[in-house]
C-alpha cells in the first residue's frame, strides 16, 4: 500500500521564520516508508539507504533541501542522494522523467567530501534525441550538514534561473561504489504513481 504524504503551501503564503530566521514563501515535504529499498539483496550495499522524508524550504534568498533516512540506513561513507527539480513547472524542459522535466540536479554525498552540488541540465551533440538535455552540469558546491539521520544544504535562491519559489521536486537515494565510479540506487521518493513533490 503506498503511503505518501505531501504538503503544499497555498501560494502566496509564507509559514513563520525557523528558529528567527526568515520567512518560508514556498515549501513543499514528503514522507517514505521504512523498509522499501531496492538494492537490499545488492551483497555490495551493506546498509542501503532509506529514505523516510524530504522538504524543500524557499525564502526570499535561499533554498534549503532537507533528506532523512531511516535510522542507521545512512551510512557516511557510502550514501548519497539526487534531488531533480523542476523549477519552470513544465515536463517538457529540462532532463525527461515521467511527469517532470527536471531542470536542475543536486547531489548530496555524506562523505569525506560531505557537500553538495548543483548542476543545470544542458543539451551537447551526444544528446539523443538532439535538443532535450541529457546530462547536468555542476556550477555551484555547498556544505552539506550531517545530523544523526538527516543530511541538509542550502543554496542561494539566485543560482536557478527564472525561478519564481514554486518547483517540483523527487529524490533519488544511492551508494557509491568503486569510489565513486559506479552507484547503486536504493529508494525513490515519491514512489509511483506519484510523480513528484510539489512546493506551493
Amino acid at each position: 500500500m503506498l503511503a505518501l504524504t505531501v504538503v503544499l503551501a497555498i501560494a502566496g503564503c509564507s509559514f513563520p521564520p525557523l528558529n528567527g530566521g526568515p520567512a518560508v514563501r514556498f515549501h513543499g515535504e514528503a514522507t517514505d516508508p521504512i523498509g522499501d529499498t531496492a538494492s537490499v539483496a545488492d551483497a555490495r550495499v551493506a546498509r542501503p539507504a532509506d529514505l523516510v522524508y524530504a522538504s524543500v524550504q524557499v525564502t526570499d534568498d535561499a533554498l534549503r533541501l532537507t533528506v532523512r533516512f531511516a535510522p542507521h540506513s545512512l551510512d557516511p561513507a557510502t550514501t548519497g542522494a539526487a534531488i531533480l527539480l523542476d523549477t519552470d513547472l513544465d515536463p517538457e524542459t529540462g532532463g525527461r522523467n515521467p511527469g517532470l522535466g527536471a531542470d536542475y540536479l543536486v547531489s548530496f554525498h555524506a562523505g569525506a567530501r560531505r557537500e553538495a552540488t548543483i548542476a543545470r541540465a544542458m543539451t551537447d551533440a551526444e544528446c539523443t534525441p538532439p535538443g532535450i538535455p541529457c546530462r547536468y552540469e555542476p556550477f555551484e558546491h555547498t556544505e552539506v550538514v550531517l545530523s544523526n539521520d538527516e543530511m541538509t544544504a542550502v543554496f542561494p535562491r539566485s543560482a536557478l534561473a527564472r525561478f519564481d519559489g514554486r518547483l517540483n521536486f523527487l529524490v533519488i537515494a544511492y551508494a557509491s561504489l568503486n569510489d565513486g565510479r559506479g552507484t547503486a540506487t536504493s529508494d525513490h521518493m515519491p514512489n509511483l504513481p506519484a510523480q513528484f513533490i510539489a512546493v506551493r
